[in-house]
């Protein structure tokens, strides 16, 4: 049974895709490769215990991923407000509109427009704490997220590296001092980004 045009087509590119992809592995391990070996070489023989650490807000800053889960949740934070914002907004076009209007309002048309604004006031309260709670819950489950393949990049990281420590520094953190010559910050940056590149 002959192949239809498309059918060809769809297969050629498929096999470009996948070929193009091996190439980007390819360079990409090659170029991951030389950084892990000038990390090693930093490591002085002799010395016992084998300690690096890296600047972990400067990770902050300069990691991909990072970057993506800080954007992903200023994203989030912004919608849930824009959400409660327009309730907001309904809500005081509605008083407006009752206290200008009630001098010249019956009893029971009053007591109507008040009611609807008690239940839009409660409305708003639920979806303010509604959202909140979903933003909580959504910020929970992308740190966890972020924290877990963070940890999974370092630990294959630090197996290739040959140190025993790779410390953590922050200001205001445990850690109160540290000789600059073992930072390896950028590179370790340099290789999250490869790990989180080719894991996408």
């Amino acid at each position: 049974m002959k192949k239809s045009t498309p059918q060809i087509l769809i297969v050629i590119l498929i096999s470009i895709i996948s070929v193009s992809c091996n190439e980007k592995k390819e360079v990409s391990q090659v170029e991951e490769t030389a950084v892990e070996k000038k990390i090693v070489r930093n490591i002085e023989p002799g010395n016992g215990m084998s300690i690096a650490f890296v600047n972990s807000d400067t990770v902050s800053k300069y990691y991909e991923f990072a970057k993506k889960i800080q954007k992903t949740l200023t994203s989030k934070r912004l919608e849930a407000e824009n959400q409660i914002k327009n309730k907001y907004f309904a809500y005081e076009r509605l008083v407006k509109e009752f206290e200008k209007a009630s001098p010249i309002m019956g009893d029971r048309e009053k007591m109507e427009k008040a009611q609807k604004i008690r239940l839009l006031e409660q409305e708003i309260m639920q979806v303010e704490q509604q959202l909140s709670e979903q933003v909580s819950k959504q910020e929970l489950q992308l740190t966890q997220s972020y924290i877990l393949k963070t940890n999974e990049f370092m630990q294959e990281i630090g197996a290739s590296l040959g140190y025993d420590y790779v410390m953590s520094f922050r200001i205001g953190g445990a850690m109160l001092y540290a000789n600059d010559k073992n930072n390896i910050t950028s590179d370790i940056i340099k290789l999250l980004n490869q790990r989180y590149e080719t894991s996408k």
